[in-house]
């Protein structure tokens, strides 16, 4: 869920030359020799390619296993995206660039407008706008026929039981009692809820560097669906916890025009409480035992505060 810290410029990474050809092919007028290093995630690493028509977005996959799965899925799911009414900008134009032999080069689509919102202030009428605007994105994602969503390649996920309890329990065996305590609090409390866990279309990955904005404050796009999945829709509002407070994730919801059970929220907060397990599990994967020990470290504070709480 969350996204890997960019590099330092120190080891900007360059689009590698035998992409080049390929780029050329598949976007008559790119101008791959160009491009600009934008940023890099777990699984890849993104692109600024000038072409005669504008610029494109290329995101070469990185050597995790889940990397070239998860982009020629979100290729599936953009046309979808596209043709949803969002007041917002998501990627379009979206391909995939193969080699000679069909094997996976790149994923592409257009460049979506405006810059990452992390760590920039928003503040005043401009700040009650964007929270609003993501209110009514989420809405609209959300409310996405679930048939159409799988006919783009979407996957159904149970998220607390496949995805969040088996990083939960990983990441337990490696941490220290109190922080073991503390996750098995969040176990429980998340399985008191006894809910009916509903299922949307999220984003899966909702966070500063995903939520795009002009120079206004306004929201103007939202990119990076490589990990949207058709499940509990709590995931995205804590999403909206990892760039805002729990103040604006309200202003959120009061735009939110679409059904919400009245769990939610409390589930949402046990997501954003659980988030750096994925350091310690796919982080590791991707970034290597600094971004675990990372994770452990994040966890043990939470979990050294709710001691002292009790």
């Amino acid at each position: 869920m969350a996204a890997q810290p960019a590099r330092p410029p120190s080891s900007t990474p360059t689009l590698p030359k035998h992409v080049h050809a390929h780029l050329r092919e598949t976007l008559p007028g790119a101008r791959p020799e160009r491009a600009k290093w934008i940023g890099s995630g777990w699984g890849s690493d993104a692109f600024l390619v000038p072409s005669e028509d504008g610029d494109w977005v290329a995101r070469l996959p990185r050597n995790v296993p889940w990397s070239i799965e998860d982009l020629e899925r979100e290729v599936r799911l953009l046309p979808l995206l596209q043709a949803r009414p969002f007041e917002i900008v998501t990627p379009r134009d979206a391909r995939v660039v193969r080699d000679a032999e069909g094997a996976f080069v790149a994923a592409i689509h257009r460049m979506v407008p405006g810059a990452s919102s992390k760590g920039r202030r928003i503040l005043g009428q401009a700040r009650e706008e964007h929270l609003a605007a993501v209110g009514r994105f989420l809405a609209t994602l959300h409310t996405t026929p679930h048939d159409e969503a799988r006919a783009h390649g979407v996957e159904v996920r149970d998220l607390w039981r496949e995805v969040s309890r088996p990083r939960i329990e990983e990441t337990m065996a490696l941490a220290g009692p109190v922080t073991r305590a503390w996750l098995a609090d969040r176990l429980e409390a998340f399985e008191a809820l006894d809910s009916q866990v509903p299922v949307a279309l999220v984003h899966g990955d909702l966070s500063g560097e995903h939520l795009l904005m002009d120079e206004a404050g306004h929201l103007s796009g939202v990119i990076d669906f490589a990990d949207a999945r058709l499940t509990d829709p709590a995931l995205d509002f804590a999403g909206v916890l990892n760039r805002f407070s729990l103040r604006d994730l309200e202003v959120v919801g009061q735009h939110y025009d679409a059904p919400q059970d009245p769990k939610l929220l409390e589930r949402a907060r046990i997501y954003i409480d659980i988030v750096p397990i994925y350091s310690v599990t796919d982080g590791y994967i991707a970034a290597g035992e600094a971004e675990r020990a990372q994770g452990l470290r994040r966890l043990a504070g939470r979990a050294a505060t709710w001691a002292r709480s009790r």
